[in-house]
């Protein structure tokens, strides 16, 4: 298994498409069904896996003032690609 403070992986475009497989994305945290982040720029892909307990820890983390809960639910709820917390990702706790 490759270690994942650091690993590259080598591939070939075929049919305007590049496919990643293997027991090493379910380490690497990529879970089947999960929704993923896929950003794109010139000469660079880069993917993240998306779930709602990361986003909870973003919304805290860049808030500076009160954070309605209720409505941040209910944006999630209705968030692009319908985030599913799969409870396999740690819980990130931040101290303000």
């Amino acid at each position: 298994m490759p270690n994942f403070s650091h690993c590259e992986f080598y591939s070939r475009v075929e049919g305007r498409s590049v496919r990643l497989c293997g027991d090493w994305m379910a380490q690497a945290g990529f879970i089947n069904g999960m929704p993923v982040k896929i950003r794109v720029m010139k000469d660079c892909v880069v993917i993240t896996p998306q779930n709602t307990r990361e986003l909870w820890g973003c919304i805290e983390g860049m808030s500076v003032t009160y954070i309605n809960h209720r409505k941040v639910k209910t944006w999630l709820k209705d968030f692009p690609g319908a985030l599913n917390d799969t409870g396999n990702i740690p819980v990130i706790k931040r101290s303000r």
